[in-house]
């Protein structure tokens, strides 16, 4: 039995992967979307991280745990007649200058 007849088909990216930048701890993130945004950040250590922001960026603190280290990034969003889901970005979380 294929995986598409078992239910357990993976979802197809329909949005463009968030662009992401960071710098003094800190990240953002921009996402093209409308409206209520779901994020899903998978920190370094394997733990994911769901935000919910009213537009299409997100801005936070990078735990301490995750400085120097890679950080992915998606998101998805309802645009009024299904749910659309983005690809995936990876970026570093720093403590330096943005980047």
């Amino acid at each position: 039995m294929s995986l598409a007849a078992a239910g357990a088909a993976p979802a197809l990216a329909a949005a463009p992967a968030p662009f992401c930048e960071s710098g003094a701890s800190q990240f953002l993130c921009d996402a093209s979307s409308t409206g209520t945004t779901t994020w899903s950040i998978t920190w370094y250590s394997g733990s994911v991280g769901t935000f919910t922001t009213a537009g299409p960026t997100l801005f936070a603190a990078c735990p301490a745990s995750n400085l120097g280290h890679p950080v992915r990034a998606s998101y998805s969003y309802y645009d009024g007649s299904t749910t659309q889901y983005s690809g995936t970005t990876r970026f570093i979380c720093r403590s330096g200058p943005w980047q």
